[in-house]
């Protein structure tokens, strides 16, 4: 069934700024949210107070097909087309979606019909990053902001996680639950491509078939025609979840719930070690966040340099830490065994220098720490294996440990295995525990990770560095799995 307004003239006026707003259903599912529900009544009004975009223009609502959503918006595309002539913009609005009530207007502020065409509201998808082992997936939203990018021979649309807010900026593609689109689109993909707008594309580079609104900004952007985001118009998009503990200890750390029940204020000293490659930026940062949560009579932070990056090391020593010289010594794993052999101090902690600490941090992580632990896992709120407390990037690691058997498989008095280069060293750390049944997981502690994967920071000199040596760190860490009795 389709519910399509007539023309209001047999031959109608044009209507340049007039919308017909539209959206596909599945009656079968009932599927149409209260949100949607709500958000359209309230847009209406409010376009009815204001420009009469909508009033002027009309509404499509289209059952969707057996054959699926890609048709289903075809379909609205064509009846768009031919039974609207007089109106320039479609307004996709999809049913399981929230928007506030001037979402129109302000998109159609932000639009034009030659340099702006499309432009898309900010939304998020859910992406089933991971299973939970309980037969659930962990979950993590992502903003529907793509980019193009390459990887040797792969090719595809991205996302681009660290997009600039309250902005209109251009992108490579973006979905289609909240958008608007002028006629002229339309056509050209038409005059192209023929009426198959939405028609799945296969990227075979990738493997996969793209998405009905990732195809259609493909196709709009091999004809030239720009796609625009404004990350100030606001969604929310309705969907299902497996929530666990790790998502609440999250939400605490947004700071708008009331924070984890308080550990036992810690009682042993703790040497920070941080391996340091540039960015002298982030003393002063790291130093400041460590300084607001944490007991400095126990904490002494040892900021592992390299010869020749004299600026970083002076950088840390400014802002208050203990600079060590790591010489010619430049992986992450040789820095780490460098600081436990000049420290005394009966813990470390391993860290990089791009964190933020939350108060307790340190409370949480040695109250975790009870008779027989020996490795402690803290939350970085970004990796989903570590806030499902299977892994851990920050490490607090006991020095009699080490001592008497070593963090990783090396033996006494190795911390971190110096083939690795940076990756794997702290699941080496992590699997060794495990096996010795010295491991625990404090998600309280939480020691956040501004991490370019997880959208807290951009992409760097170093980052690239560390990336480079992936695939020959991850093949000597199976290898080393294997040897040691794991499963690769």
């Amino acid at each position: 069934m389709t519910e399509v307004t007539e023309p209001a003239e047999a031959e109608p006026e044009p209507e340049p700024d007039a919308v017909v707003i539209a959206y596909v259903y599945d009656s079968h599912k009932q599927d149409v949210a209260y949100s949607f529900h709500r958000s359209v009544i309230e847009l209406i009004g409010y376009d009815l107070a204001s420009h009469g975009y909508v009033v002027r223009g009309g509404h499509i609502a289209f059952k969707c097909s057996t054959d699926g959503l890609a048709d289903g918006r075809n379909k609205v595309v064509e009846l768009f087309l031919d039974n609207y002539p007089q109106v320039e913009w479609l307004f996709w609005v999809d049913t399981d979606m929230g928007f506030h009530a001037d979402t129109l207007e302000r998109l159609m502020a932000a639009a034009d019909p030659e340099d702006r065409p499309v432009v898309g509201a900010l939304a998020f998808t859910q992406q089933e990053a991971e299973s939970d082992g309980m037969g659930g997936w962990r979950c993590r939203a992502a903003p529907t902001v793509f980019d193009w990018a390459h990887e040797g021979d792969k090719m595809g649309f991205a996302v681009r996680w660290n997009y600039a807010h309250d902005i209109l900026t251009r992108v490579a593609g973006t979905g289609s639950a909240c958008i608007l689109v002028h006629r002229s689109v339309f056509e050209r993909i038409e005059e192209k491509y023929g009426r198959a707008w939405y028609d799945r594309v296969p990227n075979a580079s990738m493997g996969q078939i793209l998405s009905e609104d990732l195809s259609f900004c493909l196709r709009a952007g091999t004809l030239g025609i720009p796609v625009h985001v404004h990350t100030g118009v606001k969604t929310s998009h309705q969907k299902t979840l497996w929530l666990a503990e790790d998502d609440y200890y999250g939400q605490v750390a947004l700071s708008r719930l009331p924070a984890a029940p308080p550990a036992a204020p810690a009682t042993d000293a703790v040497a920070v070690v941080v391996p340091v490659l540039g960015r002298p930026h982030h003393a002063a940062r790291f130093m400041d966040s460590l300084r607001a949560t944490t007991d400095m009579a126990l904490a002494t932070v040892y900021a592992v340099g390299q010869g020749g990056d004299e600026e970083t090391m002076a950088a840390w020593e400014a802002a208050g830490a203990t600079v060590l010289d790591s010489g010619e010594q430049v992986s992450f794993a040789a820095k780490c065994n460098l600081a436990y052999a000049k420290t005394a101090e009966p813990w470390l902690f391993l860290v990089g220098s791009d964190v933020r600490f939350h108060p307790g941090w340190l409370d949480h992580a040695q109250a975790a720490a009870t008779d027989g632990v020996h490795v402690v896992g803290t939350n970085d709120l970004g990796n989903p294996r570590v806030i499902a407390g299977e892994h851990a990037t920050h490490l607090l690691v006991r020095r009699a440990y080490v001592d008497d058997q070593g963090a990783s498989w090396d033996g006494p008095g190795v911390v971190c295995h110096e083939g690795y280069r940076h990756w794997w060293v702290d699941q080496e750390i992590v699997d060794a525990a495990k096996q010795r049944g010295v491991w625990a997981m404090a998600l309280a502690s939480r020691v956040e990770h501004l991490h370019p994967a997880w959208g807290k920071a951009p992409m760097d000199a170093v980052y690239e560095l560390a990336a480079r040596h992936v695939p020959t760190d991850r093949k000597r860490f199976e290898e080393r799995l294997t040897a040691f009795g794991g499963q690769p």
